[in-house]
């Protein structure tokens, strides 16, 4: 039994390449079983793998004399073996409180960050997790009731960037099997006998009766058709980023698919399409009923709307879907005074606005950049956001335009038109910021002084 579980488990770190000779590996050690089987495996193994070991505990202030028990615990297995030890203590419930999440995806969150800062502190090329086949079959049966789709069928990765799961391989029972014959000792963990949390209602309750009325080798099956998913999603996702190339643009705040071109794409591929760009760039999960939504809305008329996870916000207009983070910063009003020689920050945009020489002046195609006489402009200038009403001579053009009218001619999006900022100078419009000039402040031979105006985001 015993040699079965180490070979198996080093078969599966070299096919995965998970481990290379000279890492440094932090262990994220809870002192429950699952952990204690992963350091105690890589410390017997330490000199074939050619590693260095330290170990992380998090104190989740949960469980109160037991949570301080699980420390010491921790804290003298790796005094014992010489493994160079790192603690945390943080009072996981309040966090959860203050962020209105669970207390387990609190935990969560807490833990990867706290082991991400450990390891950049000890210089750990990687973090080793204790997750193990049991582990991900909840996961998947998880995923699965809550509607993720095949990426979320595919369960726990093996690696993502530097965090490993080496005992991905092998069942809970495996582990257990291994420790009590080998008279090593772990903690018990009283709240994983609890059916309050959804992970342990299925371990305690729906996994055990899978394997007794359905199949004993319920894990294994499922671990299978997980493997044979992540090929097939691997495949989708190819092809999804094939075709988001031509479909797809992102700015870093704004997401634009064009709904015209994929309209002859089978609905089925669609959703796949929505779901794989929106947690791409938004790195949300969506559910089934939000990307049910998505594909209603592709085919709704121009202006309809509707809101996702995590304030993402999706709308029509025109040929696109237009989606984006939610934020009020839209409604607010600007009213920002400027000099020439000055420099301001507006809402993750920043404006300047300087004095050059004639020769330094080089028109270039590049909307952000633009050269202004400042023959006839005082010396302050103001930014606002544009209101109903405004007209501008846009340069090259001889009569005046709404810029209402104007920004739907340069196909700027509802949403986009709300936050955009103009450039005035004694109430007369001179920018309309990053897209065009006005005709009346254009540079000329006679010009004396000349002005150039930059426009960035942050």
């Amino acid at each position: 039994m015993t040699k079965t579980v180490e070979q198996k488990t080093l078969k599966f770190i070299d096919e995965n390449n998970l481990i290379e000779k000279g890492d440094k590996v932090l262990v994220a050690f809870s002192g429950g079983a699952d952990s204690v089987f992963l350091l105690n495996f890589l410390l017997k193994f330490k000199r074939r793998l050619g590693i260095e070991l330290s170990a992380f505990h998090l104190n989740h202030k949960l469980r109160g004399k037991s949570a301080e028990e699980d420390e010491k615990f921790c804290a003298d297995f790796c005094s014992k073996n010489k493994i160079e030890f790192h603690s945390v203590s943080i009072e996981i419930k309040s966090i959860a409180r203050k962020k209105k999440i669970s207390v387990e995806e609190a935990g969560r969150e807490i833990r990867y960050a706290e082991l991400l800062k450990t390891a950049e502190k000890c210089k750990a090329e990687k973090i080793a997790t204790a997750h193990n086949a049991s582990d991900n079959v909840e996961t998947i049966l998880l995923n699965f009731v809550k509607g993720t789709g095949t990426k979320g069928l595919i369960g726990i990765p093996v690696r993502r960037v530097n965090i490993i799961r080496p005992i991905l391989c092998l069942s809970s029972d495996e582990i257990r099997k291994y420790l009590n014959a080998n008279k090593i000792s772990y903690k018990v963990d009283e709240s994983n006998l609890s059916n309050d949390y959804e992970r342990n209602f299925l371990r305690n309750e729906i996994i055990p009766k899978l394997k007794q009325k359905l199949n004993p080798r319920v894990e294994e099956k499922i671990t299978n058709t997980a493997t044979v998913l992540k090929d097939v999603n691997s495949f989708i996702e190819n092809q999804i980023n094939k075709l988001t190339r031509n479909i797809a643009r992102f700015d870093g705040k704004e997401l634009e698919i064009n709904v015209k071109k994929i309209s002859k794409l089978d609905v089925g591929f669609r959703s796949i399409l929505f779901k794989s760009v929106l947690e791409k760039n938004f790195r949300i999960d969506l559910d089934s009923e939000n990307i049910k939504a998505l594909v209603e809305l592709a085919n709704s008329q121009s202006g309809a709307k509707i809101n996702l996870k995590e304030q993402v916000v999706a709308f029509k207009d025109r040929d696109l879907l237009i989606i984006s983070k939610h934020s009020d910063k839209s409604s607010r009003r600007v009213n920002k005074k400027i000099k020439i020689g000055q420099k301001l920050e507006i809402e993750g945009k920043v404006i300047s606005i300087e004095e050059i020489n004639k020769k330094n002046v080089k028109f270039v195609n590049d909307k952000s950049i633009e050269f202004i006489s400042g023959d006839s402009l005082e010396n302050v200038f103001e930014i606002r956001k544009w209101k109903a009403g405004d007209k501008f001579q846009p340069i090259g053009m001889k009569g005046t335009k709404n810029i209402s009218d104007y920004l739907s001619d340069e196909k700027v999006s509802s949403q986009g038109k709300k936050g955009n900022l103009v450039l005035t100078n004694s109430g007369k419009i001179v920018w309309v910021i990053g897209l065009r000039i006005d005709e009346r402040f254009k540079v000329t031979p006679k010009t004396q002084r000349i002005l150039k105006l930059t426009f960035n985001r942050v």
